[in-house]
């Protein structure tokens, strides 16, 4: 029994030893490209649970011009006419890559969703590099002007719109990333 005790005694000190601390829930962090360059604090870590892209819908002149025969149940997406055809520009609606958005850690790049949720230790720097996406039409779309669109930004449908202005140029585009910042706890 002695012996039992002994070993129990020795094996709760052992663990003592070893132990590394816990963590303790801190606050959750939003972080964008705008953020610019963040530090882990000292006695902290986090965990950078998802990141996601903001923004960044982008069109290009996907195929030659299309006829909008306008009907009752297709009216023109501009004046709501029900009768008359007119030859509009077919463009595609796209998002930008997401392989144009990063995450840099201590100077190397990284792509979570390849890595999965990320853990940082104390002192570990984070910045967010993105490249924005450009229209490339040609020329530019004015306002009130119909046109058909190929949307690939989920479901891939077809469809006539008529919205604001669609000019040549940069894209707004971001990455949005969760993290959870824990306290460690000797």
């Amino acid at each position: 029994m002695k012996k039992g005790i002994a070993i129990l005694a020795l094996l709760v000190a052992f663990q003592k030893i070893n132990s590394q601390g816990s963590l303790q829930f801190n606050q959750v962090l939003i972080v964008t490209s705008s953020s610019g360059q963040l530090s882990v604090p000292a006695n902290k870590v986090w965990k950078i649970t998802s990141q996601g892209t903001s923004g960044g819908i982008w069109y290009d002149d996907y195929s030659s011009n299309v006829t909008g025969n306008w009907t009752i149940t297709n009216p023109h997406p501009c004046t709501g006419a029900t009768s008359g055809s007119a030859s509009v520009r077919y463009l595609r609606k796209r998002l930008c890559p997401t392989a144009n958005n990063v995450l840099i850690i201590n100077g190397t790049k990284s792509n979570m969703s390849a890595n999965g949720p990320l853990w940082l230790p104390a002192g570990t720097t984070l910045s967010i590099s993105t490249t924005p996406c450009v229209n490339t039409l040609n020329p530019n779309m004015s306002s009130n002007t119909p046109y058909f669109v190929y949307d690939v930004t989920g479901s891939g449908v077809t469809y006539y719109e008529c919205a604001g202005s669609i000019n040549t140029g940069v894209v707004p585009n971001s990455i949005l990333a969760s993290i959870i910042e824990f306290n460690i706890i000797p």
